[in-house]
């Protein structure tokens, strides 16, 4: 039997714990002892406690049979218990009134006699009525009586606040939740926001009045701090079982926000709480707000999505329906009247207020993305001296076509003094050629998507060269007349296109060969073969296009660099698709070099960016970011400047850069999502959700992860793998961020889903994870089965380290689970397995053998099996020092000797312990936990002034 001092211990050790299952584990354990003890007083200071934890820790209806004991003692003796004791005890009602009524089996006519009791009681102390009041209230608005609500409203916002008034927090968060069911929306904020800008003390806060905020916010178009509201509360309710019906309340935010897949990961993470709820009343609000999001992806077609639960999402909408209907008519059955199945009803066929809201980084910025203008370089006129307008027209055209063949800047320029000309010029003074090769020119300056002027150009172009008998240029007319159709009957997307050989091929073919059997001019068979291997290309008649690339390229004389870039670029795309990628990255690379001379320009943009993916697929990654980073100053485009920049970002994210590249992805994110393109908006939110954890700025990564597992997770089909990285990139983000139940939801949604035998490996890596966490946050037997299971996964995937590891931390995990059985099992299991392990072949199983050995001889030490700990014990120093780890061998002779002392050996001990002493560096933190124990040995041993001596020298205190 525990004593007074160890009772008292445990009260105070209760009242200090964190709320939640511990604390009620402690309460409980300190009640059974005081009520054993027959210490009247002992058993009311824990029953105090005890209600205190059962209310704030999730288990209300236990603190009812407390409290009534408590009272009833109480009343039985005042003037033995202290002031203190009458305040808490006046400050229970408040929780027990509150409670009472969201349990439907707790008459009415109950809570208002405890209501009557209190407010007597408080009348007679002196107190103000305002708590009475506020809980008056608490009842008439549960039962949906609005004409008593706002009385007795109106009476608690008149009495004067004093000791027993809710906190400067939760007094107005109470008020806000009542404006908002009346519809005042203005009046919650104004009543609320105030007590945001004070000092809040209360664990509820501010959590608590940032929830109260959330549909108020919404309401009045306040959506940027709706979201805020969300993003900074849910996350304090969200490891609180006691806290699901305010959980509750940001599920229905989700499905009021457009949010149905963020919703979905909230149900799915918090629906096992529904398994023992705090409450019937937070079971109906929780299950009501899910089936309304459940219902709403139902009906936009995703009913069959899978939840880990085992249901589906259509499946589980019903369930949840009809769970939260029969709930709410079991409190109106209570209640007297329809109030809380009309409201349950209304709330399961809610429409959203908006109709979506984003929730991470990226919606602050959605405003500010704007369409950008081209970067133009800084305009410089050309320099044209070299084509005075003394030249004949003809020798201008030569010049112009010839400068623009080679992309020099004059030829533009020169081209459009021509064109300039020619509209001031009697047409009849023009050569029918000269007709000609001018409508060439005006096709070469008409953008790419006036399809219908360049056809225009072209049949004027053709005109003039058949007058002309230029039987060839007409022919290669012909040739881009036929991809000018292919291309407006592209745009158009009109019937026969990817439909086998397009018709234009037929006939572009019939007028190349009338081109290259009519002219011996390179430049011409050259371009026009070509455009022909453009057709053959888009056909996927691949060694058709490649012969055509080949015969261009195999004609004599100067290249211009315009069909040298075609030729390498049409070249690498054919390449690319069989597979040729070292091929492909060469010929891109020349391109690119070819470019370069130009200075800034799209086209050098656009081969910078091929080049960097394909680069960056071949593993050269600082190779690819400096490309992406050239793309991104050399193009004119923004969007293509913007691309290049978001794309040097996505590889910049896991590097000491990644703060540099957060405000690219951003806009990125919010470009794509402006345009529709859903997916790669997502994949844009992983990216920056990796860069924003990089940076430690964990609570904006888990926020964007989640908008993108969102995503991921409904089409999970064909986004599996990206769907869980996103949970891997969440596992680790809510692990940082202090919230191990989540990151342990996330590890059980990637394991549920890899169960296949290749998938041994990586499953049991994700159940060693799992049991880490759970290590953590002390479920240390659910941790051992983990180990297990891990354990097990890796040995049928080969991975024996990985297998060793498991199998060793599962001793420390089952030992502090007090399963004693199962630990000494344990190391049994662990040291048989690394048993034999060459130190040299397998220095790692070696290692986690003897750490077995280390953590093994610690287990049964503390069993005081003595003799097992001794025979394990010895082993590890061994182990160690035969793959060189030297200071761990240190330790572990230090615990053989700690074994020998705590055995009765201390002769021994005394001996192995000097040793430890003496082979460790001076400043060595052990030597210190080393004296100790020797001087323990010491004393033993009868050498009392030795051991004294010894702890002074290391400045420790004497033994009780």
């Amino acid at each position: 039997m525990a004593s007074e001092d160890e009772i008292r211990g445990m009260i105070a050790a209760a009242w200090d714990a964190p709320e939640g299952a511990g604390q009620i584990a402690l309460v409980e354990e300190a009640m059974l002892h005081a009520e054993a003890s027959g210490d009247a007083e002992l058993a009311f200071d824990a029953r105090m406690v005890a209600t205190n934890a059962f209310h704030r820790g999730g288990e209300p209806a236990k603190a009812f049979v407390t409290f009534a004991r408590c009272l009833k003692e109480y009343d039985e003796n005042p003037d033995r218990r202290s002031g203190q004791d009458e305040h808490l005890l006046l400050w229970f009602f408040k929780y027990i009134i509150s409670s009472m009524a969201k349990f439907p089996e707790v008459p009415l006519e109950r809570t208002h006699a405890v209501l009557d009791d209190m407010e007597r009681r408080y009348r007679s102390g002196g107190h103000s009525l305002h708590a009475v009041y506020a809980y008056r209230y608490v009842v008439a608005s549960h039962v949906g009586d609005a004409e008593q609500a706002d009385h007795f409203y109106g009476l608690w916002d008149a009495a004067p606040r004093d000791e027993n008034s809710d906190c400067a927090g939760c007094d107005p968060t109470s008020k806000a939740h009542h404006l908002a069911w009346r519809e005042r929306y203005a009046e919650a904020i104004a009543i609320a926001e105030p007590a945001l800008q004070g000092r809040l003390t209360c664990s509820e806060q501010p959590q608590s009045i940032l929830t109260a905020l959330m549909i108020p916010y919404l309401r009045t178009g306040r959506l940027d701090q709706a979201r805020d509201a969300h993003r900074r509360a849910y996350r304090a309710f969200q490891t609180k079982p006691a806290d699901l019906g305010s959980v509750a309340d940001h599920v229905e935010f989700c499905g009021l926000t457009g949010n149905e897949m963020r919703g979905l990961e909230l149900i799915e993470r918090h629906l096992s709480w529904l398994e023992k709820p705090p409450t019937p009343k937070a079971e109906m609000e929780f299950a009501s707000a899910a089936a309304q999001i459940l219902r709403r992806l139902t009906a936009q077609g995703k009913g069959d999505l899978p939840i880990r639960s085992g249901w589906t999402v259509e499946g589980l909408a019903g369930h949840l329906s009809d769970r939260a209907a029969a709930l709410a008519l079991r409190f109106d059955e209570r209640n007297g009247n329809a109030y809380q199945s009309e409201r349950i009803a209304r709330r399961l066929d809610a429409e959203p207020i908006v109709d979506y809201l984003p929730l991470s980084i990226t919606a602050a910025h959605r405003s500010q993305v704007t369409p950008v203008e081209p970067d133009e370089p800084e305009p410089t006129e050309p320099d044209l001296s070299a084509a005075p307008t003394t030249l004949s027209l003809d020798e201008q055209l030569d010049l112009a076509e010839d400068w623009l063949r080679e992309q020099d800047p004059r030829g533009e320029a020169l081209a459009d003094r021509v064109i300039g000309s020619w509209r001031t010029t009697v047409t009849g003074q023009l050569t029918a050629e000269q007709q000609g090769r001018i409508a060439m020119l005006q096709v070469s300056r008409l953008p790419d998507e006036d399809l219908a002027g360049i056809h225009a150009g072209l049949m004027l172009a053709a005109s003039g060269f058949a007058e002309a008998g230029d039987a060839a240029r007409e022919a290669a007319c012909r040739v881009q007349l036929a991809i000018a159709q292919f291309q407006t009957r592209e745009q158009a997307q009109l019937s026969g296109l990817g439909d086998g050989e397009p018709a234009e091929l037929a006939v572009a073919r019939q007028a190349a060969d009338e081109v290259l059997s009519s002219s011996t001019d390179a430049v011409l068979r050259r371009v026009t073969l070509l455009r022909v291997a453009y057709l053959e290309t888009i056909a996927g008649q691949i060694d058709a296009a490649l012969a055509s690339i080949d015969a261009a390229d195999a004609e004599p004389g100067h290249v211009p660099l315009r069909h040298r870039v075609q030729s390498l670029m049409m070249r690498a795309g054919l390449v690319h698709g069989l597979d040729r990628i070292d091929q492909t990255r060469d010929l891109v690379g020349a391109a690119v070099e070819a470019l370069r001379p130009l200075g800034r320009s799209n086209e050098l943009a656009s081969a910078l960016f091929t080049y960097a993916n394909l680069i960056g697929g071949l593993g050269d990654h600082s190779g690819a970011l400096a490309a992406f980073e050239e793309a991104a100053a050399a193009a004119i485009d923004p969007e293509l400047r913007r691309n290049a920049r978001a794309n040097a970002g996505f590889m910049l994210v896991n590097t000491d850069r990644a703060d540099e590249v957060i405000d690219d992805i951003v806009e990125h994110v919010c470009l794509m999502a402006a345009e529709g393109e859903d997916r790669a908006a997502a994949y844009s939110r992983h990216r920056l959700a990796v860069a924003l954890a990089t940076t430690r700025r964990f609570r904006e990564a888990a926020e964007v992860a989640e908008e993108a597992l969102a995503y991921f997770a409904a089409e999970a089909e064909e986004e599996q793998v990206l769907a869980d990285e996103c949970r891997d990139l969440l596992a680790r983000i809510y692990d940082e961020m202090g919230e191990p139940l989540a990151a342990l939801a996330q590890l059980e949604a990637l394991a549920a889903g890899r169960g296949g035998f290749d998938d041994a490996g990586y499953r049991a890596h994700l159940l060693e994870r799992m049991a880490e966490v759970l290590y953590r946050v002390d479920r240390d037997r659910e941790a051992g089965l983990r180990y297990g299971e891990a354990a097990a996964g890796y040995q049928s995937a080969g991975e024996r380290p990985a297998a060793a590891r498991a199998l060793r931390r599962r001793i420390l995990a089952l030992h502090y689970g007090r399963d004693p059985e199962a630990a000494i099992e344990a190391i049994g299991q662990a040291t048989a397995y690394a048993e034999g392990a060459d130190p040299d072949a397998e220095p790692s199983i070696v290692w986690e053998h003897a750490m077995a050995c280390y953590d093994g001889a610690f287990v049964l030490a503390d069993q005081r099996s003595y003799a097992d700990a001794l025979a394990v014990a010895e082993r590890a120093p061994v182990l160690f020092r035969s793959i060189d780890s030297f200071e761990e061998a240190a330790f572990a002779e230090l615990r053989h000797g700690e074994i020998l002392v705590a055995a009765g050996d201390a002769r021994s001990g005394e001996l192995v312990l000097r040793r430890v002493i003496e082979g460790l560096p001076r400043d060595h933190q052990a030597r210190a936990e080393a004296a100790w124990w020797l001087a323990r040995a010491l004393e033993e041993q009868g050498e009392a002034e030795k051991a004294r001596e010894l702890r002074k020298a290391y400045d420790l205190p004497e033994r009780d």
